[in-house]
């Protein structure tokens, strides 16, 4: 009865040692660059570091577009925008991968993925865009991590993750 007992403490000690919980990691060397334009106010320098294929976007920054400058830098510290996110280090980075060669950057604050994310959470749980994350889209051209969406699409409804 003894070892039946110990027999299935260990099984249910190997099943939940499967369900993992949710980790993220530190911002990469891609993702500091962008984020440190973003966090900088500098819509020129970030439409310069965007690819080819992000032509348009890069414009909308140069012309400074009113919306997409709020959605990214915002207005003033504290409002929903991606710079509001970014300015609360040390950040924390959840990746969903879209494919080999893409990938979505779920960007923290200090602290955020890990208080929406307790120990024994198997689903990641991203909380609000703008306010618990930034979502940033990032592409593989040439070997390098690019960003090719400044972050916009944070303001977009995710497709579901899992």
């Amino acid at each position: 009865m003894k070892r039946l007992a110990l027999v299935t403490a260990l099984c249910s000690l190997a099943v939940s040692a499967c369900a993992t919980t949710p980790v993220c990691r530190e911002a990469d060397a891609a993702e500091r660059m962008a984020f440190g334009q973003i966090v900088a106010g500098h819509p020129g320098g970030l439409a310069d570091s965007l690819p080819a294929e992000s032509a348009a976007l890069a414009s909308q920054l140069r012309a400074e577009d009113p919306a997409l400058r709020n959605q990214i830098f915002g207005q003033r510290m504290g409002d929903y925008s991606v710079r509001t996110v970014l300015m609360q280090p040390p950040l924390c980075v959840y990746e969903q991968a879209v494919s080999p060669t893409e990938r979505i950057s779920y960007v923290f604050p200090n602290g955020r993925f890990q208080s929406l994310n307790p120990e024994g959470v198997t689903e990641a749980n991203l909380g609000t865009p703008a306010r618990d994350h930034a979502r940033c889209h990032f592409r593989q051209i040439d070997g390098e991590w690019r960003l090719t969406d400044a972050c916009s699409s944070t303001f977009q409804t995710p497709a579901p993750i899992g």
